[in-house]
């Protein structure tokens, strides 16, 4: 079998890859070794940007009919509620999704990524085990064994999305430089007969552990995570009624339990690779990165390296762009990577250690300062930007330049600024946009001039100059040339072809 781009591993990372690859029309297998979608999953949290993943795939909707949409959180202490913070407003004006948190656990997001694939006759190979590979001058060649035998897939690139134990990354040698957590993680979808509300996540810190309940989609089903105490550190065979009563008795909260869906023991790492490349091979999601679960970060990561590799390699292999446009791949993905690495190993290490200081500090002062941070108004779009992803920027990757002379308040390699809702629908389509902000839209024979410059389709979306992009620094003329991922990729006052050209030349081939 030959193809443009073999995924190896069809968790959301990958089947993130592979819609995204589907939208740009480019040819790609997809392998996995299970059966199909899995059952069991511990990732729960999406992102505001992976919903704007989402709204691009046109399944925005989709996914809140089948989430819950978290509007706030209760802190118990010794079984009473002692204080509560809501945060439904939390992001407004920022997306068009303003929650801090969407439910929609993991093989919720693999099940319906599965079905996008299914609706464009695109699918998984099932029961389809990685082997090995050996790296060609122009290729890869996959040894792969699937339910009748061995068969050898042909790819021009290899996406190895194959989890925390990755055998791509294992076979290339890469780096995974990092450590584990002494304490083990219990996770555990349950059905309670409390009367709780079904918006807001429970937290109960103690001395000696530190529980969440999330509500889930279904009647009176909930996700309980938490640390065990350090008696059960060197004890395999756990199940759900040897840890019930501690879990009540730490919490001092009286569960009533219905039924036990799925329960799970794990120990936790945090790891990352130096690079998430090596020649055509290349690393996302827990393949190149591992991190504790706290800000509910990781699986969102996983579908942002998926977008951001997606569009450079369908633009390197139809030909518009040079190899050298897949190296910002790492140069962009690794800096974020390694912050969060730092960002999750602090939030776990408050949430599970033992220490007398951090145990108190847990129990009687993080959640207060919490709940007063979510309360306090000028601070809520700072911590929405962070635990959205929507702040994250690419600014100082060599992708993003500007030549604006205006003194705008947003710089490329940010995010585009959201204006208004559905804003970003005008940038789904899977090409680059030119954004045009002036008080008259261009000629149609400057449009088809500008359109004439890109060695690639560009799409011009026009906007007129109003007080909201007055309000972000935009004084006159302004173009944006928005990347397939609504990252600004340059910004210019006026559109000088020899200026444009420059900056194409870097990374885009030219038409002649």
């Amino acid at each position: 079998m030959t193809t443009d781009v073999l995924i190896i591993g069809a968790g959301p990372t990958g089947l993130m890859a592979a819609n995204q690859l589907q939208r740009f029309g480019l040819d790609f297998i997809i392998v996995d070794s299970k059966a199909g979608p899995t059952v069991e999953s511990r990732a729960l949290a999406v992102s505001a940007r992976s919903m704007e993943l989402y709204q691009q795939l046109g399944l925005a909707d989709t996914v809140l009919e089948r989430a819950v949409k978290i509007n706030g959180f209760h802190v118990y202490s010794n079984g009473k509620r002692k204080t509560s913070a809501v945060f439904d407003d939390i992001g407004e004006d920022l997306s068009d999704f303003p929650y801090m948190m969407v439910v929609f656990e993991q093989n919720k997001n693999e099940t319906i990524l599965y079905e996008n694939l299914q609706a464009h006759n695109k699918t998984v190979m099932w029961n389809t085990s990685f082997i090995k590979l050996t790296e060609h001058a122009d290729y890869v060649e996959a040894k792969v064994k699937t339910e009748t035998g061995e068969e050898t897939i042909r790819a021009k690139h290899i996406i190895g999305c194959d989890g925390a134990r990755s055998p791509v990354r294992h076979q290339k040698d890469f780096s995974f430089e990092g450590g584990t957590y002494e304490n083990k993680f219990y996770v555990a979808d349950v059905h309670l007969s409390n009367d709780f509300d079904s918006r807001k996540l429970m937290l109960a810190p103690s001395d000696e552990t530190f529980t969440a309940i999330f509500p889930m989609k279904g009647d009176n089903k909930f996700r309980l995570v938490g640390t065990l105490l350090p008696q059960y550190a060197d004890k395999e065979d756990i199940t759900f009624e040897d840890i019930k009563a501690e879990v009540s008795r730490c919490s001092r909260m009286k569960l009533e339990y219905e039924g036990v869906n799925w329960f799970s023991i794990y120990k936790l790492h945090h790891r990352c690779v130096d690079n998430f490349s090596k020649g055509r091979v290349h690393l996302a999601g827990d393949s190149a990165h591992i991190h504790s679960p706290a800000g509910g970060q990781g699986m969102n990561t996983g579908l942002q390296d998926a977008h951001n590799l997606a569009w450079k390699l369908a633009y390197h292999l139809k030909g518009y762009a040079n190899a050298d446009l897949l190296d910002t791949y790492n140069e962009e993905r690794l800096p974020f990577a390694k912050w969060l690495l730092g960002f999750t190993d602090r939030g776990f290490t408050l949430m599970s250690g033992s220490g007398w200081f951090i145990s108190r500090f847990r129990k009687y002062v993080m959640l207060n300062v919490m709940r007063l941070l979510f309360s306090t108004q000028n601070i809520k779009p700072r911590l929405f930007k962070t635990f959205s992803q929507t702040s994250y920027d690419y600014t100082k990757s060599s992708l993003s330049a500007s030549d604006a002379t205006q003194k705008l308040k947003f710089k490329a390699g940010e995010r585009l600024p959201y204006i208004e809702p559905n804003f970003y629908l005008h940038f789904s389509a899977a090409q680059f946009h030119i954004l045009h902000i002036a008080k008259q839209n261009l000629a149609p024979k400057t449009a088809a001039n500008i359109q004439a410059t890109f060695p690639f389709p560009v799409n011009i979306v026009e906007q007129k100059l109003s007080p909201a992009w007055q309000k972000l620094g935009v004084r006159s003329e302004l173009f944006i040339l928005v990347r397939p991922d609504t990252y600004i990729a340059y910004m210019a006052d006026t559109f000088n072809e020899s200026t444009w050209k420059t900056y194409l030349e870097r990374y885009f081939l030219s038409r002649e």
